[in-house]
């Protein structure tokens, strides 16, 4: 009989020594990103009532959902979207203050992945969210900061994609497919089946020109030459007009200095079915999804009872995490951490040159013995850089174990004390 107490559900992890250390070191550093940009924290409960995440326009997203039943009958969900959990706090502000408005979150989700392949059912997402503002300079920004806590915490060598929502959309509707035709266009990009791809549009499609035009747009990506070329070729205006807003934003992009790594993707999909305008999704080598997903969302509002534009993104930290793994291992714990021991007659000082220490960045463990053999022999097998041997008063043995080596300091070559001691 399996013993469920050593065991955890299925789509949710452990963290640990090294790996717990970076994760939270990449989140503190994402923070104080998103405070550099005015943008101000929110924090909202992990389990709402349910219709925050299933109204009628959201109702695809059921299937995803935790749900259950609380003692007084009432359906609830654990928090699936935070995007949507901010909609109804904004939903519930009795007044709408001066605009735009900028959010932040950093904050766990509960998700059943549509098809499991080692996808977490509990995820960590750090986003923000750009209330109020109806612009290009808008979607620029967030992108922008996007791009700016990646860099932040270390990862580098990444693509941004940016679509529109409303490219897709026109462009199939002005070629006469209908809502059917164009479900099974979204599927089959969803699922990456370009044999599926090419049959639907084969049969709704005779010109074997824009055909060819269409499955090269939907199943490449490209920079801004790309768009520019494209945009000469299209007929349909608000295709155009999506085209124009998208090179736009890549000309902000580039007064930004961050243009060198965006690439424009006609196909983008999003859990989210949202958005209303420009896309985003940001890539990196080994980490099969994207690492970070956004764009606008000027009518998601009006579920909740306000008609505010909005531009945002969530960024993935548990795929964060494991591409900074594999970018460089992980550091030792325990080798940036130097072990003190004392007796009773040298404790209170070395207690006073550790609190010292430790408020200038070291990391000093208390040793819970005074018997050097024992206290070497735990420190070396933990992986230790030193040791610090208060030895009596003004005698400190500082031990070198990368090195081998063992040399005699005073405490005030340690610490400088205001009144000296006899």
């Amino acid at each position: 009989m399996k013993n469920y107490a050593l065991h955890i559900p299925e789509g949710v992890k452990d963290y640990t020594g090294e790996e717990a250390a970076l994760k939270g070191k990449i989140q503190d550093q994402v923070k104080k990103v998103f405070e550099g940009y005015s943008y101000h924290w929110v924090e909202t409960p992990t389990f709402e009532y349910l219709n925050v995440f299933t109204t009628e326009k959201a109702g695809f997203q059921s299937p995803s959902l935790y749900k259950f039943v609380n003692r007084q009958g009432e359906m609830l969900a654990l928090r699936s979207d935070m995007t949507r959990a901010i909609a109804r706090v904004i939903g519930m502000q009795k007044a709408e203050s001066m605009m735009p408005k900028r959010y932040a979150y950093m904050t766990n989700s509960f998700r059943y992945p549509e098809r499991y392949q080692g996808k977490l059912h509990e995820f960590t997402q750090a986003g923000v969210e750009l209330i109020g503002k109806n612009s290009i300079e808008a979607d620029a920004e967030v992108i922008k900061l996007a791009i700016t806590a990646l860099k932040k915490v270390g990862v580098t060598d990444f693509t941004v994609h940016i679509g529109s929502s409303q490219f897709l959309k026109c462009t199939l509707s002005d070629l006469g497919l209908g809502e059917e035709a164009v479900e099974k266009v979204y599927e089959a990009i969803d699922q990456k089946n370009a044999v599926l791809l090419k049959d639907v549009l084969q049969e709704a499609i005779k010109d074997e020109e824009t055909l060819a035009l269409l499955l090269e747009l939907i199943e490449c990506a490209g920079h801004i030459d790309l768009l520019r070329s494209v945009k000469k070729k299209m007929n349909s205006p608000q295709a155009v007009k999506a085209l124009d807003e998208m090179e736009q934003l890549y000309e902000l992009l580039e007064d930004y200095g961050v243009s060198e790594s965006i690439l424009f993707n006609f196909s983008l999909l999003s859990y989210g079915n949202y958005y209303t305008g420009m896309m985003f999704q940001v890539f990196t080598p080994y980490i099969g999804t994207a690492i970070v997903e956004g764009g606008r969302y000027d009518h998601l509002l009006e579920e909740f009872g306000k008609d505010l534009p909005a531009v945002g993104f969530g960024m993935h930290m548990n795929a964060i995490l494991q591409r900074l793994i594999k970018q460089k291992p992980l550091t030792p714990l325990y080798s940036k951490c130097t072990l003190v021991v004392a007796n009773k007659q040298t404790r209170k000082i070395c207690y006073e040159v550790s609190d010292h220490h430790r408020e200038s960045g070291m990391v000093i463990e208390n040793s819970f013995t005074d018997n050097i053999e024992e206290a070497k022999a735990y420190a070396k097998a933990v992986g230790m850089g030193g040791i610090l041997h208060y030895k009596d008063y003004n005698k400190v043995d500082v031990y070198n174990l990368a090195e081998g080596t063992v040399q005699e300091a005073t405490i005030n070559e340690l610490y400088r004390v205001e009144n000296e001691r006899g």
